[in-house]
């Protein structure tokens, strides 16, 4: 399924589920590493990128290093594909990966 799909039927999910998607809220966007060196490479490109940007240790044999971007915007599936595009680019070139979005109903 295109991201796209993916993330559209995830947020008609969340909608008939009760969620509020109007108002702008943080929005958490995951990657995981294979290293500290490339977590914290990509760590500095997002909020050189006007993220806010964590990094911590998981529990995985593959990718054991987890950076969470994070930013205020509109929880649409227009801003949200765009941006998850451009994070796991970003991530792909350093030899991280996408790991999903998520965001806390305000």
């Amino acid at each position: 399924m295109p991201l796209f799909d993916e993330n559209d039927e995830i947020l008609r999910r969340m909608a008939s589920d009760g969620s509020n998607l109007g108002p702008p809220r943080l929005v958490d966007f995951s990657h995981a590493f294979p290293d500290e060196t490339s977590a914290n490479s990509f760590a500095r490109a997002a909020e050189q990128n006007g993220f806010q940007a964590t990094t911590e240790t998981v529990e995985s044999d593959e990718d054991p290093w987890d950076v969470t971007a994070s930013k205020v915007m509109q929880p649409s599936c227009e801003n949200i594909t765009a941006t998850e595009e451009h994070l796991d680019a970003l991530a792909r070139k350093l030899g991280g990966r996408s790991d999903g979005w998520g965001f806390l109903n305000p």
